[in-house]
């Protein structure tokens, strides 16, 4: 609850300044308190949505085109994850591998990490209060020796509940043309 202390004091100020701008202005009635408490109510669960959302670091320019090659390093295997879609673009999504972070990503953005051949696990999860609206989705992957594993995740809208879709893409054919245009992030 404490970490979202700053969302809460904002929603707060934003209802107070609005209340007293519109005040001044000459409004009076229900729509003095109605309006503001709206857009403060609606800053806080943004904000708070938000929270815990960080800017991953940017992956070299070296990094990056290894990856876009699609060929991982004698031995290893390419394990790729990205982000598409304008729902819930902003907040950070965070994504394990066999239960250790990975990164956070925003969409549009992808990262990559070479892996021994063998049985994988990809989590994907939200950070802040978008987190309790989504239920995590961890997905196993068996790779071998020179395969590149690629995993697309997008985000839809419930009227309850929001769910985090995964899936796989065995097609590879302009994905390293579609993933050029994107921010890598750094894997962890």
């Amino acid at each position: 609850m404490g970490k979202f202390i700053p969302a809460i004091l904002t929603g707060v100020i934003v209802t107070v300044v609005l209340a007293v701008l519109l005040s001044a202005v000459g409004m009076t009635g229900f729509s003095l308190w109605y309006i503001p408490i709206f857009l403060g109510l609606l800053t806080g669960y943004l904000m708070a949505n938000l929270q815990g959302t960080k800017a991953g670091p940017k992956a070299s320019d070296a990094e990056k085109a290894a990856v876009l090659t699609l060929r991982p390093s004698p031995g290893k295997a390419l394990i790729i994850a990205y982000r598409q879609g304008f729902v819930g673009k902003a907040a950070g999504m965070n994504i394990t591998l066999d239960g250790a972070p990975l990164a956070q990503i925003k969409s549009p953005q992808f990262t990559a990490k070479e892996v021994d051949p063998g049985q994988h696990g990809l989590g994907f999860t939200f950070a802040g209060l978008a987190a309790a609206q989504n239920k995590p989705v961890v997905v196993g992957a068996q790779v071998s020796e020179g395969q590149v594993v690629v995993y697309r995740a997008s985000l839809s809208m419930g009227a309850l509940k929001n769910s985090i879709n995964v899936e796989r893409i065995d097609d590879l054919t302009g994905l390293a043309q579609g993933l050029r245009k994107m921010k890598m992030v750094a894997a962890s």
